[in-house]
């Protein structure tokens, strides 16, 4: 679901697994959406059925503005909230020298790598199960996070200079 922090940058970076705010842009994009269900399930799968409709679209577009306009009301920089999720794991790291994150993140690359190659040698097919589909989307969401938190991150928002 990488498209979605480049059409609904605010939504986007609230409906990240760990995020703060998530609950509440659950809830919202269910409304938004008419879901009965408003869970983290129930709001993923309906972003990545493929079946958004043109007006499900729009109003995402309407409650992304109206989240960004309101986050900025009240004082809260979703990114800077971001950056010192980031920060904090970083300082526990540091303080317990632990090396499990370590061996975490290398199993769960070489697991992507592994999958990445398979599929390029045609071992698998993602078009034969959705579900590796899903598996893949999820491994890739994490890929960027281990990467982020070690090699830092970018991120620029709309009418940033570059």
């Amino acid at each position: 679901m990488d498209w979605l922090k480049k059409v609904l940058p605010t939504l986007g970076s609230m409906l990240v697994p760990g995020s703060p705010l998530i609950g509440a842009a659950v809830e919202a994009v269910g409304d938004a959406l008419g879901l009965s269900e408003k869970t983290e399930q129930s709001v993923k799968d309906a972003l990545s059925s493929g079946r958004l409709t043109p007006e499900g679209m729009e109003s995402l577009k309407k409650l992304d503005n109206n989240f960004r306009i309101r986050l900025e009301e009240i004082g809260v920089k979703v990114e800077e909230l971001a950056v010192k999720d980031r920060e904090g794991a970083r300082a526990m790291q540091i303080a317990t020298q632990s090396i499990v994150p370590h061996i975490l993140a290398v199993l769960f690359v070489s697991f992507y790598l592994g999958i990445v190659s398979m599929l390029l040698t045609g071992q698998m097919k993602l078009w034969e199960n959705s579900t590796l589909t899903m598996l893949l989307g999820g491994v890739t969401s994490g890929v960027a996070m281990i990467l982020g938190f070690y090699f830092g991150a970018t991120h620029s928002q709309p009418g940033d200079k570059k």
